[in-house]
């Protein structure tokens, strides 16, 4: 991340602390993807960085979003904050509030939050087995590197939407950045317990979109939506139900059941 030669410390792609949110008293958290169905307390970790940059990423945002995400208790500190916001826009599926009502919510930190995450995706695979970087952002890595280590201003045609769910319909979820389908433009998902990061990139960004973004809209809209938490539901029970060792997890889960 600095571009220099030092020696490098074991990073993680998502904070340590949020593995916490995923875990219960009697199980580990669940990883589903690439084929996948399984609880596991493995941690995607690397070489990656030195000591001054994890410092960076630590301070620059994960120090303060960790302990603000959605719980299995149904308490979501984040939403909390959110709530004593302006509103924009609201209805009974949700609503459109400004960050910038309330200096409690860090615009700075939240976004240093999640461009960190993107970027230590499009920088290494993240797998054993292979060298491509776990997504491709193209030039916008570097630029994102830049106004992570606060070198440079926000980078151009970047768009950074925030979307919280209610405490009660949170996922309570990690899921690693991802790329999705989007106009003329890439686009990405991250997924941490009750809020989904969507970041795009590219110079033919739509204007309705650009104005979305939580970091350059002056007043720092954040979404809250019911629609796209069901359609998260959704999707990741399609991976829940896709994956090859879905109806072997099941199975042992209804022996234990049974023998409990």
């Amino acid at each position: 991340m600095c571009v220099e030669t030092k020696e490098l410390v074991r990073s993680h792609l998502m904070p340590a602390a949020l593995y916490d949110y995923c875990r219960t008293e009697h199980s580990s958290p669940m990883r589903v993807g690439d084929g996948v169905v399984m609880h596991t307390d493995r941690q995607l970790q690397a070489y990656l960085l030195c000591t001054l940059c994890e410092d960076i990423l630590s301070k620059g945002g994960e120090t303060w979003v960790s302990p603000r995400l959605a719980t299995v208790a149904k308490t979501f500190p984040l939403y909390d904050l959110l709530m004593n916001a302006q509103v924009g826009y609201k209805d009974d599926h949700g609503g459109i509030y400004y960050a910038v009502t309330n200096p409690e919510l860090s615009v700075e930190q939240l976004t240093h939050f999640a461009l960190g995450i993107y970027w230590k995706a499009a920088v290494h695979s993240w797998s054993g087995s292979k060298k491509d970087p776990l997504i491709e952002l193209g030039l916008y890595a570097d630029t994102i590197r830049t106004w992570l280590r606060g070198e440079s201003d926000f980078p151009k045609n970047v768009c950074l939407t925030v979307t919280l769910a209610r405490p009660e319909t949170a996922l309570i979820i990690l899921c690693q950045p991802v790329e999705t389908k989007a106009r003329d433009w890439r686009k990405f998902l991250l997924y941490v317990p009750g809020v989904r990061f969507t970041l795009s990139v590219g110079n033919t960004i739509e204007l309705e979109m650009r104005m979305t973004c939580f970091h350059q809209n002056p007043m720092h809209p954040v979404f809250v939506s019911d629609e796209i938490t069901g359609k998260d539901y959704e999707r990741f029970g399609r991976d829940f139900i896709e994956s090859r060792k879905t109806a072997g997890y099941l199975k042992q889960k209804i022996k234990r059941k049974t023998r409990s």
